[in-house]
């Protein structure tokens, strides 16, 4: 509503920030700090003490700037027209499914809302109760006990103790219980992510598609340490090892482009997968774009895209679990079993898409749980170059000093860099009061431990012995998700546990393709000075470079800011001649701008 005032009744916003000099305050879309390295590699900004009683108006891109009272006037010609969601016209009514008595139809989002336009915050998905002209075919054949949601368990289950049913059913009117397990286990780190679906196209972890405290009546406890665990029916083998060292590995990129093709968008995977859903065997879990942690390194990071800089990437890993899911026989949980039988036979996406939804599109076969400390150095090549130091000098530098407790004055630097050079350019990694020269930012990106104090820390400065004991220990209790294998959702649908398997299988399938192309971030529109857009569920969103705010990124001080080229979706594959079918996609969303750099990749596409 605020911002349907502002279109409506002031056709020129007005953008309040408090104090337009190195001690500003940020608005809420970038913290204080993160303005303040902002402000000092900008300095083609002078602004006035703020007791001046009067100033001029001047315009920089686009945006009128009172420097006295510290307002930005945005003006209309860069203002982003709101762009309303769109949905499709319903499909056709299905039959009337036999074993749900209900009819369904659905809707595609053919455009995602962005920059404040209306949502489609109403349903994409209808059903109606039917009178069925056949009869319901969907119960397996159960030897043992049939649980209350219909899932088959063994009878020697019954009046266990445990919940193997998940809805409690094998455990009512138990004349006595008799427990396989009395004494006290733990459930294994990291177990309920593990059990988890995960949507591949966005990295969000869903709900639980196996039954993470199903044991079968197994009661084997595996000791780590001091604790007893456990092991759940579904899993093969719980490793659980430490491996790594609290030693950080570096990489050098002499521009932007090189570190984001090499470093940015590894941690965002959604691009790397294509209509195929061709999945590489063992990968690195990535970031969800709407991660805060992600969101704050691309701001903090891109916004040296248009600049000299050269950065240097170092990273430590620490491994303490490997885990490895059985082949077969495996236990859905109770819910996802349900949702499952509650699909219909004849094809509906919109059912079938709120699965993936709920549960995502694919489950986790294998994965190493630990943690990854990395950090990133923005570095001045125009003072570099003056000082005489390459990167490879400064890349020898820092790697001495992100070994833990290095004495720089003792060990031998090789290149044209001292040991005293070397000591002034890592207080200003590690020292905020330290004035910068070399450095024009550094970013910590802390991944496992879910410890905000560690995280702290490490924003602040250079690892300390002190500081990674204590993130290894943390990732030790809580640990995250660094590599995985996964495999489509639909490989759990087996004829032993559904019977009507098959098709359901080749609806889920053929699902999963649909979902790909309605869940890319291609369809949205382009954001502005270089965001970078995604789509989160039905509308899109920019994160933006620190120096550029707004809901298309459209408020800026910067000038002249080079556009990377970005792809459009792919087209739809031709039909096949010669035994080939082609799909092609174009550089033009947007395309390269004020020598941004081109998109990478093929245009084309054959199969």
């Amino acid at each position: 509503m605020e911002d349907l005032i502002l279109r409506t009744i002031s056709p020129v916003p007005i953008i309040v920030l408090e104090n337009l000099n190195i001690n500003t305050k940020a608005t809420d879309s970038i913290a204080a700090e993160d303005f303040k390295a902002t402000a000092a590699i900008e300095r083609s900004l002078q602004v006035t003490s703020p007791g001046e009683e009067t100033a001029p108006v001047f315009q920089l891109n686009g945006l009128e700037v009172n420097v006295t009272k510290g307002r930005w006037r945005r003006s209309s010609d860069n203002r982003p027209q709101p762009i309303d969601c769109v949905l499709s016209s319903w499909s056709s009514w299905s039959g009337c499914d036999p074993c749900q008595k209900k009819r369904y139809r659905f809707a595609h989002v053919e455009r995602p809302s962005q920059f404040g336009g209306d949502p489609c915050d109403y349903t994409d998905k209808e059903t109606v109760d039917c009178v069925p002209n056949r009869p319901c075919r969907n119960t397996v054949r159960c030897e043992g006990f049939v649980c209350g949601i219909g899932e088959c368990i063994n009878r020697r289950l019954l009046c266990n103790g445990d919940d193997d049913c998940g809805d409690r059913s094998d455990e009512r009117n138990c004349k006595k219980v008799n427990r396989r397990c009395n004494q006290p286990t733990e459930q294994y780190w990291g177990i309920q992510m593990l059990a988890s679906g995960l949507n591949i196209f966005t990295n969000h972890l869903e709900g639980f598609v196996l039954d993470p405290s199903y044991y079968a009546g197994a009661c084997a406890p595996q000791h780590i340490g001091d604790t007893s665990f456990r092991k759940p029916f579904n899993v093969e083998s719980y490793l659980a090892e430490t491996k790594g060292k609290y030693e950080f590995t570096s990489n050098e990129y002499e521009s932007y482009s090189s570190f984001e093709e090499n470093v940015s968008k590894a941690k965002a995977k959604e691009e790397s997968f294509s209509i195929g859903i061709k999945i590489p065997g063992v990968f690195e879990f990535g970031y969800s774009q709407d991660d805060r942690r992600y969101k704050k390194f691309v701001q903090r990071t891109k916004r040296f895209s248009s600049t000299s800089s050269k950065f240097i990437h170092a990273r430590s890993e620490l491994e303490v679990a490997q885990y490895r899911l059985k082949n077969q026989d495996l236990m859905l949980h109770y819910e996802f079993f349900q949702r499952v039988l509650q699909l219909p036979l004849e094809y509906s996406y919109g059912e079938y898409r709120e699965l993936f939804r709920d549960y995502g599109t694919h489950y986790i076969k294998e994965a190493t749980l630990g943690g990854v400390y990395e950090y990133t150095l923005v570095l001045n090549s125009e003072e570099l170059q003056k000082a005489g130091y390459s990167l490879g000098d400064v890349q020898s530098c820092t790697q001495v000093g992100l070994k833990v407790g290095a004495n720089i004055e003792g060990i031998y630097v090789s290149g044209g860099i001292s040991a005293g050079g070397c000591s002034a350019i890592l207080k200003e990694i590690g020292d905020s009061s330290y004035e910068r020269k070399f450095v024009d930012d550094f970013v910590a990106l802390v991944r496992g431990g879910a410890s905000e104090s560690v995280t702290t820390l490490a924003a602040k400065s250079l690892p300390t012995p002190e500081l990674m004991q204590q993130w290894g220990d943390a990732v030790q209790y809580n640990p995250e998700i660094i590599r995985m294998k996964v495999e489509p959702l639909y490989e759990l649908v087996t004829a032993s546990t559904f019977a009507n398997a098959n098709i359901l299988k080749q609806n889920i399938r053929r699902a999963l393709n649909e979902f790909h192309q309605e869940s890319s971030s291609c369809r949205c529109a382009p954001c502005q000075g270089n965001g970078n857009p995604f789509l989160k569920g039905t509308h899109c969103e920019c994160i933006c470079p620190l120096g550029h705010q707004g809901l298309a990124c459209e408020e800026t001080q910067r000038t002249d800011v080079a556009i990377d080229g970005n792809w459009s979706c792919w087209s739809a594959w031709s039909p096949t001649s010669g035994g080939k079918q082609i799909r092609r996609r174009e550089c033009n969303n947007p395309s390269a701008q004020n020598g941004g750099k081109p998109c990478s990749g093929l245009n084309v596409e054959t199969t």
